[in-house]
């Protein structure tokens, strides 16, 4: 299939969670705008080196963001008067991502291939799970004080895939290990390796 790519510094985007965004530049205006219309998925490309982007690269390759990539589809929240947008960005799985199609559009168009993962937990791996989320929950309450939104929050933990996406996006400290995660194909790793996470103290408090 063919993705529009929204590239930015230190964002990535899990399966089965919802992020927020913060639109303003123009051709990413277009962009949002059209895959909201055309129902066409958008991909966060991690960016690795920030130096690496121009108006000579932006366009032409996607060589300066990590291969794999969530994507999802773009909700539009508000349109501000002064014409930036608040998008949610709907997780919906993990791409491949591949040559950049020749268009006359602003932002970039490539092709990505959808990576399936395994998502069968382990009987060995599900106490953690229950960990994860007791760790997850403690955090929802201590950051997010209004009730109604932590009741939100706390129903859309509907399984081991949810639990594992929120816990990676808003309790991993460090945004390169975020993206590790992301780029893992079995839950059972992922699990393990935010187990070992929490027991080091790795993870926000």
């Amino acid at each position: 299939m063919n993705v529009f790519l929204f590239p930015l510094i230190n964002v990535t985007l899990f399966p089965k969670t919802t992020k927020p965004l913060n639109v303003f530049e123009p051709r990413y205006l277009e962009m949002v705008r059209e895959a909201s219309v055309s129902k066409t998925p958008v991909a966060i490309g991690f960016i690795d080196d920030p130096g690496l982007v121009g108006p000579t690269t932006v366009g032409k390759n996607v060589d300066f963001v990590r291969e794999v990539a969530g994507y999802g589809y773009v909700q539009i929240i508000e349109e501000r008067l002064n014409n930036t947008l608040l998008v949610f960005l709907q997780g919906q799985g993990k791409v491949r991502l591949g040559p950049v199609q020749a268009t006359n559009k602003p932002y970039i168009i490539c092709s990505a291939e959808v990576i399936a993962e395994n998502q069968i937990v382990n009987a060995e791996v599900s106490p953690m799970v229950l960990t994860l989320n007791k760790i997850l929950a403690q955090w929802i309450g201590t950051h997010i004080p209004d009730q109604a939104q932590r009741q939100v929050f706390m129903r859309q933990l509907l399984g081991p895939e949810e639990i594992v996406g929120a816990f990676s996006s808003y309790l991993v400290k460090d945004y390169d290990m975020q993206q590790m995660i992301l780029e893992i194909d079995d839950i059972n790793k992922k699990i393990e390796l935010l187990y070992r996470l929490a027991e080091s103290n790795e993870v926000t408090a």
